[in-house]
């Protein structure tokens, strides 16, 4: 800058503001690049992509479809259709109470103790002491209260530090 010219604020303001634009342009992030969004927008990101599997194949025709499977006899058919229909009454109807001990579908592991069905009771304190709600006295019957003594002299000049400065 030349002596005596004055900064130009608002162009300087102006060209700050541009250079941060340009420095937040150049983002790692592929979700912020300008680029991969724009590669994204026109479509040319899927260019790179493998095609789907059998795009080429011939597309499907009546010799492809498997054939009708054989119906099963009737005697067959009326016993599953019996067993279905008693599924189905015994699921309407509600479960009973189950009676006697929960049955465990699992062995315990060996080495690894079986889950107690309940936890453990509370752990039992001991009894503390009572305490008295009467004050103590401060100091027995005829003992004369200790005096806290003379106070100590203050240090002689030539141990003290100098006077701090002005």
């Amino acid at each position: 800058m030349i002596a005596g010219q004055s900064i130009n604020w608002p162009v300087a303001r102006q060209a700050a503001c541009g250079l941060l634009l340009l420095v937040a342009a150049c983002s790692s992030d592929p979700q912020l690049n300008p680029a991969t969004a724009w590669r994204e927008i026109t479509g040319a990101n899927l260019e790179s992509r493998l095609p789907p599997p059998g795009l080429n194949d011939p597309s499907g025709h009546l010799g492809m479809v498997p054939a009708r499977p054989d119906r099963p006899d009737p005697r067959s058919r009326a016993t599953l259709d019996s067993a279905l229909a008693a599924d189905r009454a015994q699921s309407r109807e509600p479960l009973g109470v189950r009676e006697g001990p929960a049955v465990s579908f699992v062995a315990p592991a060996p080495g690894r103790p079986a889950l107690p069905a309940a936890p453990p009771p509370p752990p039992s304190l001991a009894a503390a002491p009572s305490i008295p709600w009467t004050a103590p006295p401060i100091l027995a019957p005829g003992v004369a209260a200790p005096s806290p003594g003379e106070v100590p002299a203050l240090p002689t000049p030539d141990l003290l530090g100098p006077a701090p400065p002005r």
